[in-house]
């Protein structure tokens, strides 16, 4: 074997290999630069490679039986082996080879420092291009059933009567939604402009919309006056107009002939079975409907007001779905809304055990209830979907997601995204976020949560993209988000990571685990990246998640122990494979603690077919394990 390896030292067969390889390395890497930008079909690359690889046994075979001397190219056996003409060969092929290799490795760090980040940069423009395109052109196609219900304005010298507009105007929009072949704008979209003047023109642009219904609502004692009129934004017509003076316990009727009416100008053909549909969809206890909207209004505000506590928040906001649901039982949305408290109490790291034992009992109850009383097929499933993760019993609940992210239909789930994407479904889940945005274009916590679903499962240009469409759908200017820093480290852009993170306020777990990413990835030691986040504001935080964060600060660290210590005390939480499959999306390093540490979510993946372990989405440097203690 020794002389066989001599041998084909002697004939430069090993040498040949190498300059072989390298230089069709280097003809590879070239023309995949430079083939694209004269639009050379992509067939000619693999066309190259094939070729490439198929010449390699033929040019091994030739340096076997020729060999380059200062004569030219000779047959083997007829070169004679002088000691003055072997090491000048020998010389002249490693300088060749030398030379090969010094232009490899200059092409290589020209693409990794130069062209990589801009072909990075294109692709991340191409795609943000495309999805402003895409959305520019099904605006340009505008249904023409296409309408959205603005807030009826309340014209009553009681502020109160607020909530009864704005009762019956989603009523109307819920009636509208259940009409086949009717596309009706949601009400985080078109409860946007409440109480702006904004011309119905920009309106229809900005909702994408054909037509929209607009009214007020004049409220004395028991009697109300509501006008309502249809307006087609591309014009400004006036489609339809009608002005009822009924009793407030019969806005139930008026709501539902609005509805008709609507459809009727629109071309719709109602029948029996549709109408049907729409007074299933409807409240029928005006007093319930107006309790819903007084707990919602309190909801939004415990979630957007800094200086309200959010727990606290939607405990006052549950008072009022409380009060709905006893008004009427079957009130679905009601049920839905009101364990936003409790899987807040169960995320939350400053409960006590025994309110989170309740808060998970209460939520399992609610979300049953909203599965059976809704009359919409899709939010039935994913009612059930989220209720059995937040359980702890998973058999089948791949399946169970599986099935609830296919359902047709555009209802915005809670917070199926965040834990289905620890576990893939990144198809799916862009597909229903797509499908959320084109029913409720102006949804800022959808783009979040398409985002987030984007981020974990590893398409940092969607991450872009989508944050891009939010921008242009805010009509405002870029805002930056530890997500942006994240996906720009994912693609290699540390440099770029740290600017978006320098112009944020240093406040938030995002933040917090998005500076322990890119520090990471960047190669910073973990005593630095520690020292440097002490001044990162802990105390005004909405999610009240720091074990979280400091549990993926201690996966990236290296410090495999105090990462299972914190990942075995989430696991010990009610509804802990939430936690521990948010753990898993925010760290981005595929599974940052063993299973074995984590007995109730080993046991609850066993039974639920969901993929593990994780991709690691970011390749970070090597780190030395901590030392033990």
């Amino acid at each position: 074997m020794g002389s066989f390896f001599a041998e084909l030292k002697r004939r430069n067969v090993i040498r040949m290999a190498g300059l072989y390889l390298v230089g069709a390395w280097l003809l590879v890497q070239v023309s995949s630069t430079v083939l694209p930008a004269f639009d050379v079909p992509g067939w000619a690359l693999r066309a190259l490679i094939i070729v490439l690889a198929i010449g390699f046994l033929p040019a091994i075979f030739v340096s076997w039986v020729f060999e380059l001397t200062p004569d030219g190219l000779k047959r083997d056996e007829d070169v004679k082996l002088e000691e003055s003409i072997a090491p000048q060969t020998a010389r002249r092929m490693n300088r060749l080879l030398l030379i090969v290799a010094i232009l490899a490795i200059g092409y290589f760090a020209f693409d990794k420092f130069v062209l990589a980040p801009r072909r990075d940069a294109t692709l991340v423009a191409q795609t943000t291009a495309r999805v402003a395109a895409e959305a520019t052109a099904e605006k340009s196609k505008v249904n023409p059933r296409s309408i959205a219900v603005l807030p009826f304005v309340n014209m009553s010298t009681d502020a109160e009567n607020e909530f009864f507009s704005d009762g019956l105007s989603e009523e109307i929009l819920n009636s509208l939604a259940r009409i086949e072949g009717m596309q009706v704008v949601g009400r985080t979209s078109s409860f946007q402009f409440k109480g702006k003047s904004e011309d119905l023109r920009a309106v229809g642009e900005k909702l994408g919309v054909a037509s929209v219904l607009e009214g007020s609502v004049r409220r004395e004692g028991e009697r109300a006056r509501i006008t309502a009129q249809l307006i087609r934004t591309s014009d400004g017509i006036h489609l339809w107009s009608q002005t009822y003076d009924r009793t407030v316990k019969d806005s139930l009727a008026v709501q539902l002939d609005i509805a008709e009416q609507v459809a009727g100008v629109l071309n719709v053909v109602l029948d029996d079975k549709q109408r049907a549909h729409m007074r299933a969809a409807g409240v029928k206890n005006v007093d319930a409907s107006i309790a819903y909207q007084k707990g919602w209004k309190l909801y939004i505000d415990a979630h957007r007001k800094p200086d309200i506590d959010l727990i606290d928040g939607l405990r006052l906001a549950n008072v009022e779905f409380d009060k709905a649901i006893a008004l009427e039982p079957d009130f679905s949305f009601a049920y839905f809304a009101e364990t936003g408290l409790y899987e807040h109490i169960l995320i939350a790291d400053d409960r006590s055990q025994a309110e989170r034992l309740d808060a998970q009992r209460s939520s399992l109850h609610s979300l049953q209830l909203a599965a059976d009383n809704s009359p919409d097929g899709q939010q039935r499933q994913l009612a059930l979907a989220e209720r059995q993760f937040l359980s702890d019993d998973w058999h089948g609940l791949s399946d169970n997601i599986g099935a609830a992210l296919k359902q047709p239909g555009c209802s915005a789930p809670n917070w199926m995204p965040v834990f289905a994407s620890a576990f893939g479904y990144s198809d799916l889940l862009e597909d229903l976020g797509a499908r959320v945005n084109a029913c409720d274009p102006l949804n800022s916590i959808n783009f979040n949560t398409r985002s987030w679903a984007a981020l974990a499962t590893g398409h940092p240009e969607r991450v872009l993209a989508v944050e891009a469409a939010a921008v242009q759908a805010r009509g405002g200017g870029a805002i930056a988000t530890p997500n942006q820093a994240i996906a720009m480290t994912m693609m290699g852009r540390i440099a770029e990571a740290r600017t978006v993170l320098a112009s944020m306020e240093a406040r938030g777990e995002g933040y917090y685990m998005a500076q322990v990413i890119v520090g990471t990835a960047a190669g910073e030691s973990a005593a630095s990246i520690h020292a440097r986040l002490q001044g990162v504001d802990r105390k005004n935080s909405k999610l009240k998640m720091w074990a979280t964060a400091d549990a993926v600060e201690a996966a990236l660290s290296g410090n495999r122990a105090e990462a299972n210590r914190q990942a075995a005390a989430l696991d010990a939480r009610p509804a802990g494979g939430l936690l521990l499959a948010i753990l898993v999306s925010s760290c981005q390093c595929g599974a940052p603690f063993d299973l074995d540490a984590t007995p109730n979510f080993k046991a609850r993946l066993a039974e639920s077919g969901l993929h593990w372990p994780p991709p690691q989405t970011i390749k970070y440097p090597p780190r030395a394990p901590a030392p033990k203690p």
